[in-house]
């Protein structure tokens, strides 16, 4: 009881509001039902209070290997000995590992200012969501949505087993949460018919035509984004929904279960049954062989 209780009588240092910063972003970046007050706070500096009385008096510097490569000045002032030349021995010991050192500061503090803005946009999120579960599906699309604008999820694209090109997870990604918009330029079935034959006739293999309806069609084959490149399985781990936002429908890809780092993201293309089959080469149990 004397160390828990210790601050009231002593007051918080440095270390200790530290210790307690590092401790609240730690809890507030997991779902822990136990946790879920700390959604509606918000951290707050607060100035140390253990202020030692006397104050102690300044540590001297200690000897060092530098000391030894400082060169000893004839006047005793390197004020009145003006410029001159120094080894580049004698440069290593005045300047060791001072660049290196800077560098690895700022890459922290830009790596901890972005954890902390991704933990915040997170406990933001959750909050908006427990406010608005119960007003509809559409309003829980919607502010979905605008989180994957907000922490887009990181992704690459590279070669695939299935065909060509593939996109694939580099972080964690948990079942249900907004992957990628599938982005395009929006024309009508008739537009698109064109374009097919344009395409075919320019010797293109592959067009991206991503159907929203019966009238509209997004084609991301000359202007689009990552999402193009998500190749067909018959057992996905995505799943492609269309919602909309602001009188827009948009199609955007979820993740039907957990989807680990490294992971090719895939989904059912769901062609139209044809005379004239295309192979699947999704590789997986399920497989039905042909992609319509």
């Amino acid at each position: 009881m004397q160390v828990t209780y210790e601050f009231l009588f002593k007051g918080i240092d440095v270390e200790d509001v530290d210790f307690i910063k590092k401790r609240y972003e730690e809890l507030l970046g997991n779902d822990s039902p136990q946790t879920y007050w700390l959604n509606d706070t918000h951290w707050v500096d607060h100035s140390h209070t253990r202020i030692p009385d006397p104050v102690p008096p300044k540590k001297r510097k200690k000897y060092s290997q530098q000391d030894e490569v400082m060169v000893a000045h004839k006047t005793g002032c390197a004020r009145t000995e003006g410029y001159y030349k120094i080894s580049h021995q004698e440069k290593h010991g005045y300047l060791k590992d001072f660049r290196g050192v800077n560098e690895r500061d700022a890459r922290d503090a830009a790596l901890k200012k972005k954890v902390q803005i991704s933990r915040e946009a997170r406990s933001e999120s959750r909050r908006w969501q427990n406010v608005l579960q119960l007003m509809g599906e559409d309003i829980g699309d919607l502010l979905k949505f605008n989180q994957l604008k907000f922490r887009k999820k990181n992704l690459k694209f590279a070669k695939s087993g299935i065909h060509d090109w593939g996109l694939f997870a580099l972080e964690p990604i948990a079942e249900g949460e907004m992957v990628i918009e599938y982005v395009g330029a929006v024309v009508r079935q008739s537009t698109a018919d064109l374009r097919e034959k344009k395409y075919e006739a320019m010797g293109i293999g592959s067009s991206y035509l991503f159907r929203i309806d019966h009238d509209l069609i997004i084609d991301a084959t000359k202007c689009g984004n990552l999402a193009r490149f998500i190749n067909h399985s018959c057992n996905p781990n995505c799943v492609a929904k269309i919602i909309t936002v602001e009188s827009h429908k948009k199609i955007v890809i979820y993740s039907r279960r957990d989807i680990g780092v490294n992971e090719e993201i895939t989904y059912d293309y769901k062609f139209p049954l044809e005379d004239e089959k295309i192979p699947c080469l999704c590789g997986t149990s399920a497989c039905r062989g042909t992609l319509n």
